[in-house]
């Protein structure tokens, strides 16, 4: 996922609280959380960071790496000189699939679609098998192309692999023992894309600061399919911190 969120609500002195997912709760932490901008107050009273960690690892980046590639790979790309009209949406099809299986569980994957085709008097195996996970993943790629270009992608995922609150201020370590506010933590323990060793070192450098998972089978999606339990988990925070 590429979203996040502010939450609460503008007070005398700043946000109540924010709260989101990976691209926009790290930038929530680097820019806002651990900064006081010349007040005596942080700016921001209490965060929720869900999903994410302290920068851009080396295997997001591959990740995002491989969505790139498979733009440039698409003849349309033509170096970046992108025709606006005509745009390489084969290439953000293919990015937007890889995404979609870096959100989730090998377990997740099996349980819902197995081995199952979406015709049985299909061939069994080959490049024309009708698997429903192929289905499922050209069905995303192109619903995907309604809602983001091409260049636009390419330039989203190399920010969020800038990502890093300790640039420019120190050490990640340095950098989260100076956020004094309330922090909820919550990470998912089937994430592949943000592994929950990353909330744990989220949690353990902020001094106030406390981790809750998320148990799941989706994956990095968890924090959209366990609505019940992020809800939860962020009710109790607040109403323990209003």
């Amino acid at each position: 996922g590429l979203g996040g969120g502010l939450g609460g609500g503008l007070g005398g002195n700043g946000l109540h609280n924010r709260n989101g997912k990976n691209g926009g709760i790290p930038y929530g932490i680097g820019e806002f959380v651990s900064r006081r901008n010349g007040r005596i107050e942080p700016f921001v009273r209490s965060a929720v960071p869900i999903a994410c960690g302290a920068a851009h690892t080396a295997w997001q980046i591959a990740i995002s790496e491989t969505q790139r590639q498979a733009i440039y790979a698409d003849p349309k790309w033509r170096n970046g000189r992108v025709d606006p009209h005509d745009p390489p949406n084969s290439g953000l099809s293919v990015a937007r699939q890889i995404g979609m299986v870096s959100y989730r569980t090998p377990l997740g994957y099996q349980k819902k679609f197995g081995r199952a085709l979406t015709d049985e008097s299909g061939p069994s195996y080959g490049s024309r098998a009708p698997w429903q996970v192929k289905s499922y993943l050209e069905y995303q790629g192109k619903k995907f192309l309604g809602r983001f270009d091409p260049v636009t992608y390419v330039k989203l995922t190399e920010q969020m692999d800038s990502h890093d609150v300790g640039r420019g201020r120190g050490t990640i370590e340095q950098v989260l023992s100076h956020v004094e506010i309330p922090v909820c933590v919550l990470g998912i323990d089937s994430d592949v894309l943000y592994p929950l060793h990353e909330q744990e070192e989220l949690a353990k450098h902020m001094p106030n600061a406390e981790l809750k998972i998320i148990h799941s089978d989706a994956g990095h999606d968890g924090f959209l399919l366990e609505q019940d339990q992020v809800a939860a988990h962020i009710k109790s925070f607040l109403y323990s911190h209003e």
